[in-house]
């Protein structure tokens, strides 16, 4: 039969001090070097059980066992701590002991800061445990629950903190303005208007450095991104300053890379915060480039942007291929809408299947929208031609200058894209693209590579086999190019689109040319 509990007890009262016994302070010193641990707690609970003879643990306030010994509990015993922890809040008490049949438990109210509700520390076996260890035991678990109850709730914030900046991020590249206004100013700072759009990569444990030295940098006005999509990336969203640097003050950029070793940073132009995608862009094609230079950064190289040259017709025509998508109503509410599949195919234009980190969604998800992407476009995504035509088509709907409504273009006024591609100043800007490759030492390989692997959809693989050299070979040809195009190529994202139009242009323009 279970005997009645006892009354509450007062541990340590009547027990010496840790001066005066010498086993209590060897005890004391003993738990104090454990707590300095990472896994203090744990460390410490597993000493007690050593050192007691019984099973040690850290309890919730429902007997759930946040920390405890090996082997677990026996279910009479578990059921015996159970009903102590009701009897032991039923009353209010702090201390607690109960003898079962077999067992003795003695339970103990951690300290905690006033109005926190603590764990109980629970000593299950034989009535022998010394008060005073027990309670010096209290008062370390205690100080290593609070320690890191605290830096769980951090890590909660941290994480919280870092979504709700991509959703921003996201928000702004879709050009949803008001909105990521104010999430931002929530989340402080401001979103910078204008700004420079900066890309830091750098390993997994230098991403923290490069926040801080960014903030140093680019002072308290800074929004700074940990990618979503790239791991080893840093977004930073800087806002432009109207005074100039003090002499021998470094860009940020520069300080960066110089600063914190085997760090890469591209810098984009100054763009308005609606074209923050722009941006993104440009320091992605400047990172590149980056990582061919000894000194580890760059910025970009500006050039007239395809979708400003091509002007009204390029609009029309845009106008008139994204008609299916822009105006699409799904048939049931929850499928996704057209803002969702644009949003979609830019993600995917931009990351490829990374896209669904950026978006967030299933790869399978990914997959059926852009199945219904092309489905409403009459487009193969699989191919390098229709995809430029696409990311085309979304980039001059983006433009500052896009002032069309929704209603689909006259067919009669709407100038095919060969047409478009084969105006002058369409022509001069794709000689301009492809003149660095061509005027290159070592052109007619780099232009040859340059065409299979558009033509493969960008698969080094199938570009190599074409070529007739190995897959590290092509690898090698491409990234030749990133350095004289100074553009992205192997990580997106990419110039493919812009390269696989100027090429195409240049073939109109020059068809003879083209075939030598």
């Amino acid at each position: 039969m279970q005997r009645p509990p006892r009354a509450e007890l007062e541990p340590g009262s009547t027990a010496s001090s840790p001066e005066r016994d010498p086993q209590r302070a060897a005890d004391v010193q003993a738990m104090h070097h454990l707590c300095r641990r990472a896994d203090g707690g744990a460390a410490l609970v597993r000493w007690l059980a050593q050192r007691t003879g019984c099973w040690a643990g850290l309890l919730d306030r429902s007997g759930g066992v946040l920390v405890g010994a090996l082997p677990a509990l026996e279910p009479a015993a578990a059921s015996l701590v159970a009903d102590a922890l009701d009897d032991m809040f039923g009353r209010g008490l702090r201390t607690f002991v109960a003898d079962g049949e077999t067992h003795a438990a003695i339970l103990l109210a951690v300290d905690v800061p006033a109005g926190v509700q603590g764990p109980v520390l629970a000593f299950v076996g034989a009535d022998s445990v010394p008060r005073s260890l027990a309670a010096d035991a209290a008062v370390l678990l205690g100080t290593c629950w609070w320690a890191g109850e605290t830096q769980r709730l951090r890590t909660q914030v941290d994480d919280a903190d870092a979504r709700c900046r991509e959703a921003v991020l996201h928000l702004v590249m879709s050009r949803h303005i008001s909105t990521a206004v104010q999430i931002a100013s929530a989340l402080r700072p401001p979103l910078p208007d204008p700004l420079r759009v900066y890309v830091f990569e750098c390993g997994a444990e230098e991403r923290d450095e490069v926040v801080r030295r960014s903030i140093e940098l680019a002072g308290r006005s800074a929004f700074i991104v940990r990618c979503p999509v790239y791991r080893r990336h840093v977004i930073v969203l800087a806002a432009v300053r109207n005074s100039r640097r003090p002499p021998g003050t470094r860009p940020i950029e520069v300080a960066v890379a110089e600063d914190i070793v085997g760090c890469i940073a591209g810098a984009g132009d100054v763009v308005a915060l609606r074209d923050t995608a722009v941006g993104y862009e440009q320091a992605i094609h400047a990172l590149s480039v980056a990582r061919g230079r000894a000194e580890r950064w760059a910025r970009f190289d500006a050039k007239l942007d395809l979708p400003t040259i091509v002007g009204l017709e390029g609009l029309r025509w845009a106008s008139a291929l994204l008609h299916p998508l822009i105006t699409y109503v799904p048939a049931r509410s929850t499928d996704p809408d057209a803002q969702e599949l644009t949003a979609t195919a830019q993600s995917w234009l931009l990351f490829s299947m990374a896209a669904t980190r950026h978006l967030k969604i299933h790869r399978n998800t990914l997959s059926a929208r852009l199945q219904r992407i092309e489905e409403l476009l009459r487009l193969d995504l699989a191919r390098a031609d229709h995809q430029a035509l696409l990311d085309l088509a979304l980039r001059i709907r983006a433009t500052p200058c896009s002032t069309d409504t929704l209603r689909p273009a006259d067919p009669d006024t709407v100038v095919p894209l060969d047409e478009l591609m084969r105006a002058p100043a369409v022509q001069q800007w794709a000689q301009t693209t492809l003149r660095p490759v061509r005027a290159a030492a070592d052109s007619s390989p780099l232009e040859s590579t340059l065409r299979a692997w558009l033509s493969s959809n960008s698969r080094l693989s199938v570009a190599a086999e074409e070529l007739g050299i190995s897959v590290s070979g092509a690898r090698k040809r491409v990234s030749r190019l990133e350095q004289v195009l100074r553009r992205s190529l192997l990580h997106g994202p990419s110039a493919r689109h812009d390269l696989w139009l100027a090429m195409h242009a240049a073939d109109l323009g020059s068809p003879v040319e083209a075939r030598t």
